[in-house]
């Protein structure tokens, strides 16, 4: 599934239409529902491909290590280890920040941490505002990562994608924004 057909999909399957709540406590009169995406083969495998071949080589120094806020980068996270894994790539090692700690168990605040010094690229679903974003980037930090860029499904256009390179010195990539769905406008 190419570009062209990976943006079909969203139109097609993530795209809804009405008065939704964001995140970030706003609302908007649409919303891209990625997990439609995320929680597709076909739409996931290409995805993985997209961060490993086009994200990940963009970016300097290289990343060692692939995650961000749960739920919207756990699946992007799990994919793009597996196809790493299956290309004998070198990215294939992924963290996911938790809202909170566990209360129990490990009571990991980040699972699957890995030894601090890390380049990471953090993954999510939707840049809004890019507070679950910056929530996750911050813990990395604290953790003694670094952030070697950032990178979505789709940026929608409001002040996110900005504020996140501002904050964290860092590229962020989006394979689609909000202006590539001129369905919006209609």
């Amino acid at each position: 599934m190419k570009h062209k057909k990976m943006r079909q999909f969203l139109a097609d399957h993530c795209l809804l239409a009405g008065e939704i709540q964001l995140s970030g406590g706003g609302t908007a009169n649409f919303y891209f529902d990625c997990k439609r995406a995320t929680l597709n083969g076909e739409f996931l495998t290409p995805l993985a491909d997209w961060l490993l071949d086009e994200v990940a080589p963009a970016l300097s120094p290289s990343p060692t290590l692939i995650g961000g806020p749960t739920l919207g980068a756990d699946f992007i996270a799990a994919a793009a280890i597996m196809r790493a894994t299956q290309r004998n790539l070198p990215l294939c090692r992924a963290s996911i920040v938790r809202k909170e700690a566990k209360k129990h168990g490990t009571k990991s605040l980040i699972e699957n941490e890995q030894p601090s010094g890390q380049q990471v690229l953090v993954v999510e679903d939707v840049i809004t505002t890019g507070g679950s974003i910056a929530y996750a980037c911050d813990e990395l930090l604290a953790a003694g990562h670094k952030i070697a860029g950032i990178a979505a499904i789709i940026d929608r256009e409001a002040g996110g994608k900005q504020k996140l390179e501002t904050q964290y010195n860092a590229p962020v990539m989006a394979l689609f924004t909000k202006s590539d769905f001129p369905e919006l406008n209609g």
